[in-house]
C-alpha cells in the first residue's frame, strides 16, 4: 500500500499534477517522509487551507486506489491524464454536494465533464 499511494511513479505524476492545478505543490510529500507522516503533515504546509487540501489528497489517494483495482480485477489501463480529469470531476461533484473545505481552494477548476457511469457503477 504505501508503494501504491506513495513511491510508485504513476503515483507520483498523479499527485504533482493534481497538486499543481490547485496550486498546492508545497503539499507534495517530501523525500524523508513515509506514508503517515505525509498524511498527517502534508496538508499543514498549505496554511489557512489544511482541510481542503486534505480533501483534495484523500480524494486522489482514493482515486489512485479505485483505478489500482479496475487495473487488476478489470484489466483497465492506467493513465494519468484521465485519472486528474477524474479527481477534479469528482471534486467538482464534492462541492456539489456540499463539501465547503474544497471551495477553500481558489485555483481548484471547475469541470463540465460528467462523471464515466459504466454498468458497473449504475445504482441498482
Amino acid at each position: 500500500m504505501t508503494h501504491l499511494l506513495l513511491g510508485c511513479a504513476f503515483t507520483k505524476s498523479v499527485l504533482h499534477a493534481v497538486l499543481a492545478r490547485a496550486g498546492a505543490l508545497c503539499c507534495l510529500p517530501r523525500p524523508s517522509e513515509d506514508l503517515v507522516d505525509w498524511l498527517l503533515a502534508g496538508a499543514r504546509r498549505l496554511q489557512g487551507k489544511v482541510k481542503a487540501a486534505r480533501s483534495l489528497i484523500n480524494l486522489s489517494l482514493w482515486q489512485i486506489w479505485k483505478l489500482w483495482n479496475a487495473c487488476i480485477f478489470e484489466g483497465a489501463s492506467p493513465d494519468v491524464a484521465r485519472l486528474v480529469e477524474d479527481i477534479f470531476v469528482e471534486a467538482d461533484l464534492c462541492r456539489a454536494a456540499g463539501a465547503r473545505a474544497l471551495s477553500q481552494l481558489a485555483h481548484l477548476p471547475l469541470h463540465a465533464r460528467p462523471p464515466d457511469f459504466g454498468p458497473s457503477s449504475i445504482p441498482v
